[in-house]
């Protein structure tokens, strides 16, 4: 008998356990947390606004709960709310506030003076690109107009140098004929002073031969 008791018991703390809810006392209240359900029961514990804990049997006058040192007690179901009250969530918001303006450096006015240099630094810096920029350009111009340049001059150059090659062909063309007829020339000289020998030989021959016959008679 003893055993299904125990075995009752486990189950009833296992159901109330598995249907534990979680809930905050309410608004601007110090709750008593009694032994037993009943308004003349001992007192175990108070809970105050905003507390949060777990309701492990819920009534419609009075709810079983657990406190978050692991006490369990009962209380009234009307002061229990699933809702954060409004005055816990302002003091939590009041807090975050303070969190962060003691760990904030300097002030708003400090901020605005830092965003404004900043952002004077970054004009500076974008000033300097672009002038930058304006040099890179203008040198690039540079280069492309003398590149243009040494590309009309290479093709001088070449034009010039095919009119040299072709004059000193033609050079080369007259000197040959030149030499052709200087040799031409000179032969001819050489044929004329040739035959004005012979002639002058014949007629210095005859002459002789003219001269001997003459003796001889």
């Amino acid at each position: 008998m003893k055993r299904f008791v125990l075995i009752g018991c486990c189950m009833a703390i296992l159901t109330a356990t598995a249907w534990a809810e979680t809930a905050y006392i309410s608004e601007n209240i110090r709750l008593p947390v009694r032994q037993e359900p009943g308004s003349s029961k001992k007192i175990i514990s108070i809970a105050t606004t905003g507390d949060q804990v777990e309701i492990l049997q819920k009534g419609p006058d009075w709810s079983k709960i657990q406190l978050a040192d692991g006490k369990q007690g009962w209380a009234l179901t009307r002061f229990l709310t699933s809702q954060l009250p409004c005055s816990t969530q302002l003091r939590d918001i009041q807090k975050k506030y303070a969190d962060l303006e003691s760990h904030a450096t300097g002030t708003p006015a400090d901020g605005i003076d830092s965003l404004k240099q900043e952002n004077q630094k970054l004009s500076a810096e974008q000033q300097n690109c672009t002038k930058e920029y304006q040099a890179i350009s203008e040198k690039y111009e540079t280069l492309k107009n003398d590149a243009a340049d040494v590309v009309k001059l290479k093709t001088s150059y070449e034009g010039a140098l095919s009119k040299v090659s072709e004059q000193a062909k033609k050079i080369e063309a007259l000197e040959a004929n030149a030499g052709k007829s200087a040799f031409a020339e000179n032969f001819r000289w050489f044929l004329a002073g040739g035959g004005v020998f012979l002639a002058g030989y014949l007629v210095g021959s005859i002459s002789r031969k003219k001269r001997s016959y003459a003796l001889i008679r």
